[in-house]
């Protein structure tokens, strides 16, 4: 059961941190198989989209991938790592694939749903003994005696997350608002 647990973290979360080194790292100097558009060329992307500024929320979106994907790869506080995930899951589902529907294949929100719903079925379970929470001996990390089943407690963490995610859909949405306002003419 535990080599079956690693593995299911291990596949979907060195997915993640591609995805997210996709985003931070330069084409220039990324290996030809990681596919990278860098900070810059997703910047941009994601300033066509309306989210702004697109660079910042870039390197944001890129490390959320990456450490998210690492916290769930290595089995470590996979909860946090799931919160992040969803935060950014929220926001590809929601502003990218929504509009396109289910299909990965036609650029929906598939493959983004499935892979959060890995990201809340690992914390669910928990990393199991071959991780670095076993390892380091870090069961209860929080010190809290939780009354919730694990299911509950993967769940909330989700739910963290995809709040998170639209908040800063609506700060975004909020900002542009904003300079819109700025930038009209006074009747």
């Amino acid at each position: 059961m535990n080599t079956a647990l690693l593995v299911l973290r291990l596949v979907p979360g060195l997915l993640f941190m591609g995805h997210g080194l996709q985003k931070l790292v330069s084409p220039k100097i990324a290996p030809e198989f990681l596919a990278a558009n860098g900070p810059r060329a997703t910047g941009g992307a994601f300033d066509q989209m309306g989210m702004r500024p697109g660079l910042l929320l870039a390197v944001f979106a890129g490390l959320g991938e990456l450490l998210g994907g690492f916290s769930i790869a290595a089995g470590l506080l996979t909860p946090i790592g799931t919160a992040v995930l969803a935060a950014v899951m929220t926001v590809a589902i929601l502003k990218i694939h929504l509009s396109k529907g289910i299909w990965n294949t036609a650029g929906g929100f598939e493959f983004p749903l499935l892979m959060l719903t890995v990201a809340y079925v690992v914390s669910a379970i928990g990393p199991g003994s071959l991780s670095i929470n076993s390892w380091a001996g870090i069961g209860n990390w929080f010190g809290i005696d939780w009354a919730a089943q694990d299911a509950v407690r993967a769940g909330a963490a989700v739910g963290i997350g995809v709040v998170a995610g639209l908040l800063s859909l609506a700060a975004g949405r909020l900002g542009r608002l904003a300079e819109r306002h700025r930038l009209s003419p006074v009747h």
